[in-house]
C-alpha cells in the first residue's frame, strides 16, 4: 500500500502557531503551572529544567499518575504522545515501543538502573506498580552513549519518590469490574481489586521508606461461548524498602530492596488430530532487586557509586485439565549484577563534565521438565566507560557531545558517539522559542535469552528458539525539533526523527525444524536478517484555558521500511492522536479528566497482506477530595468498549473492553 505524506511542512507551521498563542495562555497569572518547571536528569545525566534541556524529554508527573489513577507504569505512560504500548504476545503484560523501535530496543530504568527483561528482551511495564513513582522521564532516539546497549529507541526512566521530613503514610483501596466480560457474565460483580500502602520517615540524618502494591484479578472472558479466556486470573504483588543516611550535605548512603511476584493463569486450548485439548496456562514469576549507593560532593567533583543485583525467575506450565498432574513445565532463572561509578565536575561556568565506569554481568539457566535447555553458567559480561561535556557556548546555545566505549565478553569493542544541541531563537518575558536537535549512534548486543532461550508458545501454534550466532545491532538516530513555551504552562513542541538500523534481529521461520517436530507447531529462530528505517514527526502541545481548564494532546506521523523488501515494518501504525482535557471545580476541589486515543490501521505481517483495523478509545476519571486527607476516585476506561475480534488473528485492537472502578486514597 502506498502512502504520501509531508510531515516536514509542520516545521513551517509551528513557529507562526507559537507566535499566535494568546497572551492569556502565556502570561495570565491565574493560569495553572504545569510540568515545564520539573527538574529532569535522564537526557544529560545532570539536573536540568524540562523546558531548558538540550535532549527532548517527556515527563509523567506524580500529579498526573494520581489524577489518572494509573496502577502501574503501563497505565502511567498511556497519554505520552507517540509512545506505543503493545500486548506481549502469549503473555498478560505490555511493552513499550518508541519511534517505531520495538521494546527490545527501549531501555527501562528505575532511578537510572536497568530493569532486567522479563520476556525476550522486553520489560513488562505492568509489573512495576505506581505507588512509589515520583515521575517518569521518556527520552526518544538513540541514547546508547549515555545508557549503553539496548537504548537504540530510547529510555524510560522511572524516578522514585523523595522522602520528606517527619512521618508520613499513604494507603489506597480499589474495586473494579470488567462489565460484560466478567468471569461468569455478571456485569455488576467485582472482577479486580487493588490495595496499596506507603510509609516514610525522615529524622535528622536518617530516612527510610516501605511500600507495597497488591493487585488481584479474576480475569476477563470476551468469548464465553468457548473454553479460552483472554484476561489472566491471579495476583501481582510489589514490595520495596529503602534506608538512607545523610550526615551532611556532602555525603549520603543508601540501601534498597525490592521484590515482585505474580501468579497468573488463563484457559487455553490446543488442537490434537482435530480434537480440542483444554488446558490451563500457569505462570509464576519473581523478581528480586538489591542495591546500595553512596554519593560524595568534593572539590574534585560529585561522585556516585552504585551496586545492583537482580534475580528474575519464571516458571510456566501448560496443564491439560484431563490429567492428574501438571505437564509441560518450563523454568528459567536470570541473574544480573551491575557496578557503576559516576562523576560530574563543573570545569568552569561554561563546561559541565560527566563521566562514568560501569561493569555488567548476566547469567541464564533454563529447564524443560527435567531436561536442561540452557545450562547453568551461561553468561555474558561487559566493561563500559562514557564521557560527556555539557558546553554552554553562549547564554542561548548549549551543546552536549558525548561518547561511550564498551568491551563485551562475547562481541568485542564498540563505540557510540552522540551530540545534542539547543538554541534559543527568542526569549521574552512570556515566550521562549527554541531549536533542539541531536545525532547519536545506537547499538544492542544480543542478550542471553535471544541467544539461548526457548519461548514456548506451542499452545498458540509456534515456538521461538534462541540463536548463539547472533551479531550486535547498530543504528543511527537523527532528531530535530522546534518549540515554544510560555511562563504559565502553554507550550508546543514539534520533533522530526529518522532512525536507520542495520543487523536488526528478528525472528524467521525455520521450515526444517518445523518439519522435524512434526506436530504442526511452527518453529522460528532469531537471526540478523533485517535492515530497516523509521521516520516521522511528533507534535505535542498544552494550553491552559483558565485556572480550571487545561487541554493537551499530541499527533504522531510515522513511516517505516524494511529495506530488504521496501515494505512497511509490521505493527507500526502510521497515525496516532492523543487528546485530553482536565477540569477542576475550585469550590469543591473536584477533578474531572477525559482522555482519548486514536490509532490508525497497521500491517501485522512482514508481507503487508494482513491489516489490523484502526481504533479509538476514551477514558473518564474523577477525583473528589474530602477532609482528613481522604480522596474518593473512580472512572471508566474504554468508554466506547472498543475491543478486538478474538476470532480474527489479524485484529490487534485493545484486548480489554469497558472497565469500571471506584476507590479511596488517604494521606497523612
Amino acid at each position: 500500500m502506498s502512502h504520501t505524506s509531508h510531515p516536514f511542512l509542520l516545521v513551517t507551521l509551528t513557529v507562526p502557531l507559537t507566535l499566535a498563542l494568546p497572551q492569556q495562555a502565556l502570561g495570565d497569572s491565574t493560569a495553572p503551572e504545569t510540568v515545564l518547571n520539573t527538574v529532569v536528569v535522564t537526557g544529560t545525566r545532570s539536573e536540568k529544567l524540562l523546558m531548558e534541556t538540550p535532549v527532548r524529554t517527556e515527563v509523567v508527573t506524580r500529579e498526573e499518575i494520581e489524577r489518572k489513577h494509573a496502577r502501574d507504569v503501563k497505565e502511567a505512560l498511556e497519554d505520552v504522545p507517540g509512545l506505543l504500548l503493545k500486548r506481549i504476545h502469549g503473555k498478560s503484560g505490555y511493552e513499550v515501543w518508541l519511534q517505531g523501535l520495538d521494546s527490545n530496543r527501549v531501555k527501562v530504568l528505575i532511578d537510572g538502573e536497568p530493569v532486567a527483561a522479563s520476556t525476550g528482551s522486553s520489560v513488562d511495564v505492568t509489573q512495576i506498580g505506581s505507588l512509589n513513582i515520583e515521575r517518569i522521564e521518556v527520552v526518544k532516539g538513540a541514547t546508547s552513549a549515555l545508557y549503553g546497549s539496548a537504548a537504540m529507541g530510547g529510555v524510560i526512566n522511572i524516578i522514585t519518590r523523595d522522602i520528606e521530613p517527619g512521618l508520613h503514610y499513604e494507603a489506597l483501596a480499589e474495586a473494579a469490574s470488567f462489565g460484560k466480560d466478567n468471569i461468569g457474565g455478571k456485569t455488576a460483580d467485582i472482577g479486580a481489586r487493588r490495595a496499596s500502602a506507603r510509609l516514610t520517615g525522615r529524622d535528622g540524618a536518617w530516612y527510610g521508606a516501605l511500600s507495597m502494591d497488591y493487585r488481584d484479578s479474576d480475569g476477563f472472558d470476551a468469548t464465553p461461548e468457548n473454553w479460552t479466556t483472554q484476561g489472566a486470573e491471579g495476583e501481582r504483588g510489589d514490595w520495596s524498602a529503602r534506608l538512607g543516611w545523610k550526615p551532611d550535605q556532602n555525603q549520603s548512603y543508601e540501601l534498597l530492596g525490592g521484590y515482585y511476584r505474580e501468579d497468573l493463569n488463563n484457559r487455553i486450548s490446543a488442537d490434537a488430530a482435530g480434537k480440542e485439548i483444554r488446558k490451563v496456562k500457569e505462570e509464576e514469576a519473581e523478581r528480586t532487586r538489591l542495591g546500595a549507593s553512596a554519593a560524595w560532593r568534593t572539590a574534585a567533583g560529585d561522585f556516585q557509586a552504585r551496586l545492583l543485583q537482580e534475580q528474575f525467575d519464571d516458571v510456566t506450565y501448560q496443564d491439560a485439565i484431563a490429567t492428574a498432574v501438571k505437564e509441560d513445565r518450563r523454568s528459567a532463572s536470570m541473574e544480573t549484577r551491575r557496578a557503576t561509578l559516576d562523576w560530574t565536575y563543573a570545569l568552569n561556568d561554561d563546561h559541565l563534565l560527566s563521566a562514568g565506569l560501569e561493569g555488567f554481568d548476566e547469567t541464564l539457566e533454563q529447564r524443560h521438565d527435567d531436561a536442561i535447555e540452557v545450562p547453568a553458567g551461561t553468561d555474558r559480561h561487559s566493561i563500559e566507560v562514557y564521557l560527556q561535556d555539557d558546553y554552554f557556548i553562549s547564554d542561548r546555545l548549549e551543546i552536549t557531545p558525548g561518547i561511550r566505549l564498551q568491551r563485551d565478553s562475547d562481541f568485542g569493542s564498540y563505540a557510540a558517539p552522540k551530540i545534542n544541541a539547543r538554541y534559543e531563537l527568542m526569549r521574552e518575558d512570556s515566550l521562549t522559542l527554541f531549536l533542539r536537535g541531536g545525532v547519536g549512534r545506537g547499538y544492542r548486543v544480543p542478550n542471553l535469552k535471544e541467544r539461548y532461550y526457548v519461548f514456548d508458545h506451542s499452545h498458540l501454534g509456534y515456538m521461538v528458539l534462541g540463536n548463539p550466532d547472533l551479531q550486535p545491532e547498530k543504528s543511527t538516530s537523527y532528531q530535530l525539533g522546534v518549540g515554544a513555551y510560555g511562563d504559565q504552562g502553554a507550550y508546543v513542541d514539534l520533533n522530526l526523527f529518522y532512525n536507520d538500523i542495520t543487523d536488526l534481529i528478528e525472528t524467521a521461520f525455520d521450515p526444517g525444524a518445523t518439519a522435524d517436530r512434526g506436530d504442526g507447531v511452527a518453529i522460528h529462530r532469531y537471526t540478523n536478517i533485517a535492515e530497516a528505517s523509521t521516520r516521522g514527526a511528533e507534535i505535542s502541545a498544552a494550553y491552559p484555558l483558565s485556572s480550571q481548564w487545561n487541554i493537551h494532546g499530541g499527533y504522531t506521523w510515522m513511516d517505516s521500511e524494511d529495506k530488504r523488501t521496501g515494505l512497511e515494518l509490521p505493527k507500526r501504525p502510521r497515525h496516532q492522536v492523543k487528546l485530553g482535557a482536565d477540569y477542576t471545580l475550585s469550590s469543591w476541589g473536584t477533578q474531572l479528566s477525559l482522555d482519548g486515543v486514536f490509532q490508525s490501521s497497521e500491517f501485522i505481517d512482514i508481507a503487508g497482506s494482513m491489516e489490523s483495523p484502526s481504533w479509538s478509545t476514551f477514558d473518564f476519571k474523577v477525583n473528589q477530595p474530602l477532609p482528613w486527607g481522604v480522596t474518593l476516585f473512580g472512572g471508566i476506561d474504554n468508554l466506547t468498549d472498543t475491543q478486538r475480534d478474538f476470532s480474527d488473528a489479524s485484529d490487534f485492537r485493545p484486548d480489554e473492553g469497558r472497565f469500571f472502578y471506584l476507590g479511596v486514597r488517604i494521606k497523612g
